[in-house]
Order: structure tokens, then sequence, then C-alpha cells
């Protein structure tokens, strides 16, 4: 069927026949027009009526290209006019009507084009063809030229498609007019993709809980050999297996590693269960639980967290900051790796494989307002992660009348299973606490909290209270702490904002008795401190600066006076940052003086494809000066699978330099590195390893082997299939489409289905809601477009979501709309509604009253008016059909769907404002 658009081409025609002569080089001569030129002669046989004017569109791929092409349907099939094609495929080729020639090049310079009619000849990189007459027809328009000879000179295969006012182009090659609709395409989604996303008006993709899914593990194995240093010589051997799956209905993970010498050091394994919506165990709503090795929620005065063998339950938001004024952030740091931590943007801290597996960055100070904190984190591969979240300090962070809680116990630093070969930090003894949080209106909250701690050599127990209020652009903490049977201790906190550039913070802390905690030492009388962050403008370059000072007072006499600065630049792929610290210890009773100064400076930098980290630290003041330690490490790429890394430390407390040189190559199903190194006190050594990772194949049913971190992260397998129904659902009989890409949230992706219509989305964020969609470029068939724009999944580690995305054939939907009092009336803003509420496109009334939508998928829709534009002209919202339906069915056998022409209902006094209910609107036949 031809929509009202197509039927009134005719008109558009006849603006176009008007204006052809300003669309050539040269008019069209009376011999021309008379036919009696020798291609018009040839072709005599046929001649240019307006019965057979066509007004056709180029389309290639899912690509319609801007310009419409004029033609008409001959007696041999379709000719376009020449400058039209010209025109739109942006081909910088000239027609010379005088001479009758039309010269240039197609898509390389090396490619001329010469077009004699004179001698009725082509001439197309070094290759002529002859006659050209009969392939030629003179028209209104200009050179209309049969579409099988434009197939021929081009190279590029027009394929009429009359119905649907098309012609294909079908090429093997990506031709420069194609790359940069390419280009231009990316760049529009890029813009319209918005900073985030209202997930709630997607469908959800459920994935429920399983006796039993095949966990995925990766694997890191390492063999080498090394001498000269000391007892470390000869033979060694390491590996480490992380996997994560679900058993018994409930998620886990499970990561055993040995040392150096292939002995098991530990076997580290949580039970959890994580559920944003806080529908875990029943009445207590609780987002997660868990037990194993898990982490605690530390105190505002007493414990921090700590992480060991125990349980946790709690119904905080995932991811909420714990502490006033500073948040910690811990997480899986595979063999080999290191992190970065940025905050804002600006580089603050930097950690090494510590051997454990995990990343720690601790009491990471916040500012009031929006923190923005991202772990990078670095393999040995030339891998790259992000972990990336929000911390907001300030107003509402709990909801009024809301009430959060936690509980937890857990022994220190003690993994699941301890084999006892591994070193440990700090006591592994019990500890046990709870605390609860309630929102007490939009600015106040208040918390109560008690713990069971080993502290200082002796178990410690505490109870402790606080209550935050938020004033304006400034919130403020008051907390209180007792320990049971020693002392108590208050401290006041307030973090605020001067102006848009200025954040500050500000606390003190008073202990009275033998008061003693994680965060407070047993001799302290009484601290306080100030800090602030802001940004200074040197010309063109702006340097963040934050600062801190701090000033304390002992009972043994002594004084501690501490002042902490940082400053980093980031401009484009280099980020520098430097940090100045100083602390200063007068003489106490039992305590000397002490003075020292510390720098420490961290870069990352990227010039295309080479990459150069590093850090260095040095002592200016105090007993010991000079250098302390200096790492810089250089990374280069050598084609896409390939990677070169350098790397050389020096220490000063031991005085030596430590040279590494290692080669990386990625294959799709592993990544393989050897190393070397050498030291300046005759060490030397060589390793290679080897790391890959292990998960069921959801389209084959075996095992899948890939380079991916499959147990660190979700995947899904998404089927794309044609519904032919628009039912949203694969029927019996619906094909599914090979090559159709897939995105995830903001990002593109490289999964591409197969010819069984099936790809697999790798490298999910766990836990965090993400919307699975199709990139709509890569759709072949121009007709076809998803059913809905996505499905939000929320990625669990190790396991395969199973998705199925609707691409459906589309239609259009039609009308005119008119004022109240019959006007046309323009500007309106009309919304295309789906079953589900969900606005599936908009469109704006032209200068008439026309609108169109087009490329609507086959479904249910309803009609109404933007709620802003309803309010604005004082009309109802809803618009009906002819038959007064309020919904329409667009399928394969109607897919045009035409309103006529429909009068806007004014508002009645009683009506509430404009809404999505039902309301009637007058609709007149066309």
């Amino acid at each position: 069927m031809f929509s009202l658009r197509q039927r009134t081409l005719s008109a558009a025609a006849t603006f176009a026949v008007a204006l052809g002569a300003f669309s050539h080089a040269a008019p069209i001569s009376a011999q021309e027009q008379a036919g009696s030129s020798p291609s018009a002669a040839a072709a005599a046989g046929w001649q240019a009526t307006d019965d057979d004017f066509l007004f056709l569109q180029l389309v290639v791929k899912n690509y319609r290209l801007n310009y419409d092409v004029r033609g008409y349907q001959t007696d041999r099939g379709v000719c376009l006019d020449l400058a039209d094609v010209i025109q739109s495929l942006d081909l910088p080729i000239r027609i010379d009507k005088e001479s009758r020639r039309a010269t240039g090049w197609l898509f390389a310079e090396n490619q001329t084009f010469t077009l004699d009619r004179e001698s009725g000849t082509v001439q197309n990189v070094n290759t002529g063809s002859a006659p050209v007459s009969s392939d030629i027809y003179d028209t209104p328009e200009g050179w209309c030229v049969d579409t099988g000879a434009l197939s021929r000179w081009f190279g590029i295969e027009f394929r009429p498609d009359l119905f649907n006012a098309i012609v294909r182009l079908e090429t093997d090659e990506e031709l420069p007019f194609m790359q940069a609709i390419k280009r231009r395409s990316r760049a529009a989604r890029l813009r319209a993709r918005p900073a985030t996303f209202d997930l709630s008006q997607y469908p959800n993709a459920k994935m429920e809980y399983r006796p039993w899914r095949t966990p995925s593990v990766d694997v890191v194995a390492q063999a080498g050999l090394r001498a000269g240093e000391g007892g470390r010589n000869g033979v060694e051997g390491r590996v480490e297996f992380y996997a994560a799956g679900e058993a018994l209905g409930a998620s886990y993970f499970a990561r055993v590693a040995t040392d150096d010498q292939l002995n098991p050091q530990a076997v580290r394994v949580r039970a959890y269960r994580n559920d944003p919506e806080g529908g875990l165990l029943g009445p207590l709503g609780a987002t997660q639980v868990a037990a194993g090795d898990v982490e605690t929620i530390p105190g505002r005065l007493t414990g921090q967290t700590a992480v060991g063998r125990g349980a946790f339950i709690s119904n905080r938001p995932l991811g909420q900051v714990s502490r006033f004024s500073a948040t910690t952030l811990r997480g899986t740091l595979p063999a080999g790796w290191d992190a970065e931590l940025y905050r804002n943007g600006q580089l603050i801290a930097f950690q090494d494989d510590r051997g454990d597996g995990r990343y720690e960055f601790i009491e990471v100070e916040l500012f009031f307002g929006r923190n923005d904190l991202e772990v990078v984190l670095y393999g040995p591969q030339g891998q790259i992660r992000r972990d990336r979240t929000s911390v907001p300090v300030g107003f509402n962070q709990i909801e009024p009348g809301e009430t959060y809680y936690w509980a937890g116990i857990l022994q220190t630093n003690r993994d699941l299973i301890d084999l006892g070969t591994g070193i440990r930090d700090g006591p592994q003894a019990w500890r046990w606490g709870m605390g609860v949080e309630r929102g007490l209106d939009e600015r106040t909250s208040a918390a109560l909290g008690i713990q069971s701690l080993f502290v200082d050599g002796a178990r410690r127990r505490f109870a402790e209270g606080a209550v935050a209020r938020t004033f304006g652009a400034m919130q403020l903490e008051l907390a209180a702490a007792h320990e049971f049977g020693a002392g108590s201790a208050l401290e006041t906190n307030a973090l605020g904002r001067i102006g848009s550039n200025f954040n500050f913070g500000a606390n003190a802390l008073v202990a009275f008795g033998d008061f003693t905690s994680e965060f407070t030492e047993g001799e302290l009388d009484y601290r306080g401190g100030f800090n602030f962050s802001t940004s200074l403008a040197l010309g063109k370059i702006v340097f963040p600066v934050q600062a801190e000072v701090s000033h304390s007072a002992l009972k043994d006499g002594s004084e501690v006076n501490e002042f902490l600065m940082t400053t980093s630049v980031t401009a484009g792929r280099f980020a520098v940052s430097a940090q100045l610290s100083h602390q200063q210890r007068t003489q106490g009773d039992l305590t000397p003086a002490q003075n020292e100064t510390r720098v420490r400076l961290l870069a990352n930098a990227r010039f295309k494809d080479f990459r150069l980290r590093g850090n260095a630290t040095f002592l200016t003041g105090g007993r010991e000066q000079g250098l302390e330690s200096v790492t810089v490490r250089a990374d280069m790429d050598i084609g896409e699978d390939a990677d070169l890394q350098g790397q050389i430390d020096y220490t000063t407390r031991v005085d030596e330099f430590r040279l590494t040189g290692g080669y990386t190559h990625s294959f799709d199903e592993f990544s393989l590195r050897g190393d070397a190194f050498v030291t300046s006190r005759g060490g030397m050594g060589a390793s290679v390893q080897l790391a890959f990772s292990l998960g069921p194949d959801p389209v084959t049913g075996g095992v899948r082997v890939t380079g991916s971190k499959l147990a660190r992260s979700g995947q899904a397998a998404v089927t794309v299939f044609r519904d032919d129904n628009g039912n949203a659902r694969r029927d019996p009989g619906e094909d599914v489409l090979p090559d159709v890409m897939v995105e995830a949230g903001l990002r593109s992706t490289d999964a591409i289905t197969g010819e069984n219509g099936r790809a697999i989305v790798d490298d999910l964020r766990p836990f965090r809601p993400v919307l699975v969609g199709i990139d709509t470029s890569s759709l072949e068939d121009p007709f076809l477009a998803p059913s809905e724009k996505g499905i939000v999944l929320t990625p669990r580690p190790g396991v395969v979501a199973q998705i199925e995305l609707a691409v459906s054939p589309t239609g259009e939907v039609e009308g005119t709309i008119r004022s109240s009092s019959g006007v046309e009336q323009p500007g309106v803003r009309l919304e295309l509604v789906d079953n589900r509420g969900a606005v599936i496109g908009q469109a704006i009334s032209e200068f008439d009253g026309f609108f169109l939508f087009q490329r609507v998928p086959y479904g249910q829709y309803r009609l109404r008016v933007g709620e802003d534009t309803a309010r604005t002209l004082g009309v109802r919202r809803e618009v009906n059909l002819n038959d007064g339906r309020s919904q329409f069915t667009l399928n394969r056998d109607e897919d045009v769907v035409r309103y006529g022409t429909v009068n806007l209902i004014p508002q009645d006094r009683n009506d509430k404002a404009p809404d999505t209910g039902p309301v009637i609107a007058a609709v007149k036949p066309e």
C-alpha cells in the first residue's frame, strides 16, 4: 500500500520539473526536447509522459540517501535522472549539456569517468563501452539513464522497487558515500544518546535463580625460572582459578590460588543473593544476603570496613556510601593486574598487585554533592577494565520514612577454607556488628549501631549514634560513640560548597577516658582538621587543588600536625597527579620528635598506540631524604592483537634496579604472555603466562573458551528474529536474522548475530541494570525496525542470560490535524504510544497540519497529543479513529493507518489536567 505522501508525489514531481532547468549545467535544447538527438532517435519507441513519471529514493542496506531521484518507467524497465543520481551519491562528475559530455571520477580519483553522447561511448577506468544511445533517454528533466546501464558504469547494482518507491543499491564494497553515511549515523547516535536512561519505561528480562547453573571459570597459569635472587631460585609455577555461577538458588564465586611453588594458599568462597529491588527474605526486604567471604559496613567512630569469612545481611541500596565523608572501594584484582583510582576525573591513588586477588582503596575522601569514582584496572596482557560508581553526599541521601539496616559477623583476614600457607595482615579475630539508619525528613537522617571488635590486643564493645542534617549547600553530622568500660568520643563533620568551584570539609573529635577504636588511637586527646577542593585557572590550563590540614593532641603531651596537598592535570589522554604530605610530631613523654615530608607523583599518558604510566615517591624531610622508589611502565600496541611492554623499577632501600620486558598476544580463545627480567643485583628470570576463561556455550550447549573474563562479568545470549505478526514473541515459522549488531547500554559491542541469529554479549557489569538492544544501522532491510528499543537486563557474574529481541516489519500512520475551529494546525507534537504505555515515536504536524509516522513496527498503538502541547492549546490528548477506536493495529494486512482529518477537542473546565486517559476526538473522513 502507498501512503498519502507517496500518492501526492505527482505534485512534487510537477514542482521538480519546474525546477529542472536549475539543476543542470545547461538548459535542455529544443532539439533534445523534440527527440531529434541520436539517443532520442534510438529510443523512439518510448516517450516520457507524466503517467510514467517516478519519484524514488536510493537505499543502500538500511540507509536511505538524502536526495530523491526522478525517473521514468520505460518499455525496457526503469531509467533514473543522471544528475539526481550524481547528486545523491555525491560524485564529482560534471554534466555539460552543450558539449553533450559528462566527465569526472567515481569513487576514487583513479576511477575516471567520461560519457560522450556525440560519439555514443562511455569510458570508465580504461574500459570503454559503445554504443550507449539506447541506454539514455531525453526527458523534460534531463538525461534519464537505464538502471542496467548505471549498474554497468558505476559497478553498483541498481534494483528498482516500485512498490516501495525505492531503488536498492547493492555492492560488496564499502564505497565512500557509504562510509560517509555510517560516520553521520554514528555521530547522530552519539548525539542522541542521553547521559542516563530511564530504564523503567523498558520491559525487563527476568532471570530466575536455578538449583544449578554451570559456572564460568577464569584461569591464569604462570610458569617461570629465576636465578640470583637469594632463596628464590629455580623453577616457579602459579595458578589461579576464579569461578562464578549459581547453586541452590544463590549466586556464588570461588577463588583458588597457589603460591609460586604451586602450593595451595586458600579457597575463598561466597554464596550470596543481591536484589536491587529489595525482594529478599520476605518481610525483611533485604537487598543483599551473603555467607562465606564477606565485607562489613564501617561505623562512624568504631570499626572500619573489614573482609573475612562470615555472614552479612542488609536492605541498604547496593553501593551506597557508609560513612559521612569517606568511602572504601574494594573489588577483584586478578593476578598480575594493578589499579588506579580517579575521583571526579582526577587521578588520586594507585595500587599494585598484592597477591590476595583484591584491590582496596580505604577511606577515600568525599566532597559535598556528586562524587564520581572510577577504578581503572590494567592487566598484564594490555587489558583495561573500568569500575565506576557515583557517591552523592548531601540532600536526601535516604528517603523520609525509609529505614535501612545491616548486620554482619566475620573473622578478619581469614578465607573460608584456610590452608595456612598464606601471609596474613593483622589479627584474625571475630567481629560482629549491626546498625539502622532512618530518614526523618528530606534533610535529616539518624543512625544507631553496635559493634564488637578486637582492637589493640583486646576485645572491645561499642555503641554509637549519629544525626545528619543538610543546610543549603552544606551537610552536618554529629556522631557519638561509647566503649563499654573504657571511654567515649564525640565528633562533628561538615561538608559543603561555596559557589560552584569551592568544596570544603571540617571535622573535630574529642576523646574521653581510654576510648580506643579502629578510627581513634587510645592516646588521642582531640583532633581537628579542615580540607578544601577547588580549581585554579592558569591561562588555558586548569589545576584542581585539594588540600587538608589537621592538628592532633595526644595524652602523652605530644602534638601531631599533618598537611596533605594534591593537584592533578588531565588533558586529553594525559593525566598526572602530584601529592605532597607532611607530618610533624613534637616530643612527648614517651615518644621522640619526628618530621617527615613525602612527595608522590602519578602519571598516565597515551599517544596513539603507545601508553606510558609511572609513579615515584620522594622523601624531602626527616632523617632520610631523596628518591624512595620509582616505577615507569610503557605499553605499545602491535597490531590489533599484540602488545609490547617494558617496565623499570628502582627501590632506594635495597638500591636495586629491575628491568622487565614482556610481549602479549591475544587470541579469541586465550591470551599468551612472555616476560623476562634482570636486576642490578644479579637477579634474572623469565616466565610465560596463559590466561583464558571457560563457560557454558549457550549456542552449542557445550563449553566456550574465550579471552574475556566470564566469571567476573555478566553475559547475555541474544537471539534476533523477524516478528512478522508484531506480537513480540517468536512464533513457529518466524526466521532469525543474521549479521545484526547488538548494543548494551551506551556502548556498542562486537557482538554480531551469526547464521543462527544469535550473538553473545560479554563484559556486562554485574548487578547494574543495562539496556540490551539492536544497533538499527546494522539492519539490512530499511523497512525493518526493532519492536522494542531494548530489554533491561540485570546481569549476574558468570551466568548467561537468554534474551530474544524482535525485529518487525514497519508501517506508517498519517493524518491531518486541525484546530477546534477547523483550521489546519501546524506545530502540534503528537505521540505514538504502544500497549505498554511507552512512547515509541513523535511527530510534529507540518504547515498544513499533515503528520506522518514512518517505520512504525507492527503492533498495537494509540495516538495522543503531547502533554505540553495539549496544555498550551487547552485540548484533550487522545485522538481516535473514524470508527471511534482508541487503538489500532499495524500488521501485514494493514501497514498504513490513515486517521484522515482530526479536529482537536477543547478541554472542558471540569476536565483534569491533560493526561493519558481515554478522550474522544472528532474525526472526519478524508
